[in-house]
């Protein structure tokens, strides 16, 4: 009878140490394992990023350093006598204000490009609707008169006739539009 208590007792021992090493097997399955991994602390920067980080980290080490050395550097430069560049002509306040001559400047700006890239236009726009032909009195060294009579001869007419075109114009005849500023 001892001998088949010893039995039984060793038999419910075996099924104990085997049913506690797999719940113990079961529960590491779920809970984090002894091993840790590092997390990275890798910083991929520029070299003059770097380099920038690395000169602010030294100046705060030796703030007291720095500050000396900027405040001789603002001594040396309260000390210098300012001066002006030999020539140097300074502007006036007219010269930043609206004026007549730059609307005159525009507007002739606007008439050349006018003339020379829809010459039909300018003819009517500028020529004969409000008599001012400078462009092409300027350009073709040509009288008012002439410009006019030459938008309104030639330019502008219907007649399949043929007009007077005044010599200049025909000393510029094939040249590109670009090519007859004046």
């Amino acid at each position: 009878v001892h001998h088949r208590k010893t039995t039984t007792m060793s038999r419910y021992t075996s099924r104990a140490i085997i049913l506690l090493a797999a719940a113990m097997a079961t529960a590491s399955a779920f809970a984090p394992s002894g091993v840790t991994s590092r997390i990275s602390s890798e910083l991929h920067l520029e070299n003059h990023i770097a380099d920038m980080i690395d000169h602010e980290v030294d100046r705060l080490q030796h703030i007291g350093l720095w500050r000396q050395k900027e405040a001789e550097k603002h001594k040396k430069w309260a000390e210098m006598e300012p001066s002006l560049p030999k020539g140097f002509d300074f502007n006036t306040v007219t010269e930043f204000q609206p004026n007549s001559d730059a609307a005159k400047k525009i507007q002739m700006r606007k008439d050349r490009r006018m003339a020379r890239d829809d010459p039909m236009r300018y003819c009517a726009d500028r020529c004969v609707s409000t008599g001012n032909c400078q462009v092409w009195e300027d350009m073709f060294d040509l009288s008012a008169n002439e410009v006019m009579a030459f938008c309104e001869e030639c330019v502008l007419s219907e007649e399949e006739e043929p007009c007077d075109v005044p010599e200049k114009f025909l000393d510029n005849a094939g040249k590109n539009s670009w090519e007859l500023r004046p």
